[in-house]
């Protein structure tokens, strides 16, 4: 794969505000069938970015197909830089919030997702379960967690196409009601941190599990329908994987490290290791978090 770079090889596009009949004047001369006019016009708009948007909106009806494509190709790519530009932002934040960052993510393929209606669905689901899970222990939690996840919501794991990239899209995942381990335990910690339960992250080697903290904590699959693991069982697990247990492999994750393996199984999806724009700026983002 060749390396990605954002910056562009025409070095004299001129990168002052340009005036909107520039703009318009540029974005249509995508339209012209030759590639030596249609190629310095697509630098000169991505050089221009958010300013060459509406223009370019105005011509991905056109009648012809290929300028249309041309035309589509410009605005992804703008699209995609607009998206790393506002992750770089959020990740120099000191918080680096768990829900802000998935929701981020969420935004890459779709960047009119309107991650209120998330957050707000979140709420909601937090609301029901807050007199569900009052004054229970540990395991009676654990139980009772289970069954609003994977009973009243239907939560599960997507076993037949795990690779689906909508499994790695938080808004998707509350979508479909299903999705990847480490999706479905950012939906249990984002709605349990609403009601203030003490759950907790754990990444181990190929899975991600939820903690429940207590003087003797509980292990939680949520891929697997919220069954409660022992600790036997996650080293059972990781030794049939090849891999020698260590005791840190139980401890919590931070809500960046999350975040970086998050980023880190989308390369792994369907179509998104072999899209360079989409494959570069997921790593570009993986690197601001480090």
């Amino acid at each position: 794969m060749a390396e990605f770079r954002w910056s562009t090889e025409h070095r004299d596009v001129v990168r002052q505000q340009p005036r909107a009949l520039e703009i318009r004047a540029a974005a249509e001369l995508l339209l012209d069938p030759n590639p030596r006019v249609h190629e310095a016009c697509e630098q000169t708009l991505l050089a221009w970015g958010e300013a060459s948007r509406t223009a370019l909106e105005a011509l991905c009806e056109d009648d012809d197909r290929q300028a249309r494509i041309r035309v589509q190709r410009v605005l992804r790519t703008i699209n995609v830089r607009s998206w790393l530009t506002n992750f770089r932002e959020f990740a120099i934040r000191a918080d680096r919030e768990l829900e802000r960052g998935m929701l981020l993510i969420a935004q890459l393929p779709r960047p009119l997702l309107d991650d209120t209606v998330v957050s707000a669905t979140f709420d909601d689901w937090a609301d029901q379960l807050f007199s569900q899970v009052e004054g229970l222990g540990p395991r009676k939690l654990a139980a009772q967690l289970s069954r609003f996840f994977h009973g009243d919501l239907a939560f599960r794991g997507d076993r037949n196409n795990y690779y689906d990239p909508d499994n790695s899209f938080l808004d998707q995942v509350v979508k479909n009601r299903c999705g990847v381990p480490i999706t479905l335990c950012a939906v249990w910690l984002l709605v349990g941190r609403r009601v203030g339960l003490p759950l907790e992250g754990v990444g181990l080697p190929g899975h991600f599990i939820v903690r429940i903290r207590a003087a003797r904590s509980i292990l939680v699959d949520p891929f697997h329908g919220g069954r409660v693991l022992t600790r036997r069982d996650c080293v059972d697990r990781l030794q049939a994987m090849g891999y020698t247990f260590r005791e840190s492999f139980l401890e919590p994750v931070s809500d960046r490290r999350m975040l970086i393996r998050a980023l880190g199984n989308l390369l792994h999806t369907v179509g998104f290791g072999d899209d360079q724009l989409l494959s570069g700026a997921v790593q570009e983002a993986r690197r601001s978090l480090v």
